[in-house]
């Protein structure tokens, strides 16, 4: 045992154990070193010392053993300083490889917290820590992240910038990464020219500055770095030319409509349904009207119809149909479909016991005798008043009105109604999205070679649209400047663009023009942000790991340092 503990010590070089002692109760273990140095060096002057002034004993917390704390005492000397000139008289000893002065635990502990603080942060990595049985308070793990110093980096070559939100809408910050080493070297706050024109004035020496078309970015590159070359973002100047494009299918939505309302008899649409006749053939359904003339009822009222349909419905409810194939079939909705399922079977329990009848009914035979048709009876209403009528004189004008033009209508006796023949449920056809403008938008700017049949079939049409063929034209081809890397024809292509009828690709084309060294040098060269938008995104999932404690210090130290 005392072996296996010696192995274990922080520094077998400068601590030799002397004893120790178990605690199984409370899962502790306590080493009694002492230091073995003969002589040590003075903190102020360096000067070697040797004379002994006392000792005393110090307490530390090491790393965890299994499931076991460790708790070390060392014994440690103060020395006599015997350099005349120095202020220090006294000095306790110091053993650099085990502990820092004043510390509470020994140097490879705090590494350990350390880490912990850097990769989860203060509330996560209190938790761990305490399953690590080293436990510290999420407080103490940031004061061992804050006394860290931010790395120093040499100065990039190539330096990429974006912004990034620290809370939305309300306060950003700037973010620089080193392109060529692919890592992040500094996070300015705020998002204006100043603060990067200044950072790239104390940092001289970049050669090319990668950004979004952001007219402050550029402003700040423009004072800080002057005769650094500027290039336009690749991803940002296609995304900024599919805003343009989806202005002008926004503009005309009904074309859109009007297109994707063209049916596809391609190819792949042949085999799928040859496919799937070969799986399970399907026989002729028959359609709704024949069907309702074989009920041989007469469809005489809007009742009437609706208790035929309600019937269909329940039919090929019990067999197995779906309740959206059912609604396709029949022509309702779901939901009224839903409604009738829910309902009793026999329609005839929906229909009300006083169907056909009023107030005046039961007195029709007492009307009949004093009344003749077609003349007028006075006092008629006083005298059935007197017999109990409770209804207004206007239903009994009504009802003396029905008489006249013949018997009112009395109830019918309702039929029973056949069992419908057995049918196979129609399968559904298959839901296409609607070409919507910005569907439509990224359908014209993908690859020809990535497009599927029913694509290729809507872009043809979009193609042939005259509101849209010279929009489609200038996209596909500014799009062509930016893969294929031809700078030379940029400028015919900002022409082209000027001269057109298309207010979108006008002002797009005016505000290329106001950054064309950029958007040129875009084309040149092999230089992208999308590194940069790679560490935004670490940077966003730090900033809501820490929540409200993610001040800029803190979260640049977790930032920088962990990569």
């Amino acid at each position: 045992m005392v072996k296996l503990f010696k192995e274990l010590l922080p520094s077998q070089e400068h601590l030799k154990l002397q004893d120790y002692e178990l605690d199984r109760e409370h899962k502790c273990i306590k080493l009694f070193v002492q230091s073995t140095q003969a002589e040590n060096a003075c903190p102020l002057c360096n000067h070697s010392a040797h004379r002994t002034h006392s000792h005393y004993r110090r307490r530390l917390a090491d790393l965890a053993w299994a499931d076991y704390t460790i708790a070390i005492e060392i014994r440690v000397r103060k020395f006599f300083c015997q350099n005349a000139d120095c202020q220090r008289r006294i000095f306790t000893e110091r053993i650099p490889d085990v502990m820092k002065p004043w510390a509470r635990r020994t140097g490879r502990l705090s590494q350990q917290l350390y880490e912990i603080a850097l990769r989860l942060g203060g509330a996560a990595g209190a938790k761990l820590s305490r399953k690590l049985c080293c436990g510290a308070s999420r407080n103490t793990l940031l004061r061992l992240l804050m006394k860290q110093p931010l790395p120093s980096y040499p100065i990039p070559k190539t330096l990429g910038v974006d912004d990034f939100a620290f809370r939305k809408r309300q306060t950003y910050g700037t973010i620089l990464v080193d392109l060529d080493q692919r890592r992040p070297i500094a996070l300015l706050n705020g998002r204006d020219a100043k603060s990067l024109g200044e950072w790239l004035s104390r940092h001289p020496g970049i050669e090319i500055l990668s950004r979004d078309r952001s007219p402050v970015y550029k402003s700040g590159m423009s004072q800080g770095a002057p005769n650094a070359i500027q290039v336009a973002d690749r991803f940002h100047l296609i995304q900024n030319l599919a805003e343009v494009l989806e202005q002008v299918f926004r503009s005309q939505i009904s074309e859109l409509r009007r297109i994707t309302s063209i049916s596809t008899d391609g190819k792949d649409g042949e085999e799928r349904e040859s496919s799937s006749s070969e799986v399970e053939p399907l026989r002729v359904i028959e359609p709704l009207p024949t069907l309702l003339e074989n009920l041989a009822i007469p469809m005489e009222t809007h009742y009437q119809h609706r208790r035929a349909l309600h019937h269909i419905v329940w039919q090929l409810f019990e067999q197995g149909w779906s309740t959206a194939a059912i609604a396709q079939y029949v022509g309702m909705s779901i939901r009224t479909v839903q409604r009738d399922i829910n309902k009793p079977q026999p329609a005839e329990a929906q229909r009300r016991s006083d169907y056909g009848k009023n107030l005046v009914s039961p007195y029709r035979n007492y009307i009949l005798q004093r009344c003749v048709p077609g003349r007028r009876c006075v006092g008629l209403l006083k005298d059935l008043r007197a017999q109990g009528y409770k209804g207004s004189e206007r239903t009994l004008s009504r009802y003396l009105n029905r008489l006249a033009k013949g018997e009112p209508k009395q109830e019918k006796t309702l039929q029973s109604l056949p069992a419908l023949p057995r049918m196979s449920a129609p399968k559904p056809a298959p839901w296409r999205p609607p070409l919507s403008a910005n569907r439509a938008t990224w359908l014209v700017l993908s690859k020809a070679e990535l497009r599927t049949s029913e694509e290729k079939q809507w872009y043809e049409a979009l193609q042939l649209a005259p509101q849209f063929a010279p929009a489609i034209e200038l996209a596909q081809s500014f799009v062509r400047l930016i893969r294929e890397r031809q700078p030379e024809q940029f400028e015919a292509w900002l022409e082209q663009a000027l001269q057109s009828k298309i207010a979108a690709f006008i002002n797009f084309a005016t505000g290329l023009k106001k950054d064309f060294e950029a958007v040129q040098a875009a084309m040149e060269l092999s230089v992208s942000n999308g590194q940069v938008e790679g560490q935004i995104n670490r940077l966003k999932l730090l900033k809501r790991q820490m929540y409200g404690r993610a001040g800029t210090d803190l979260l640049m130290r977790r930032f920088l340092l962990a990569s």
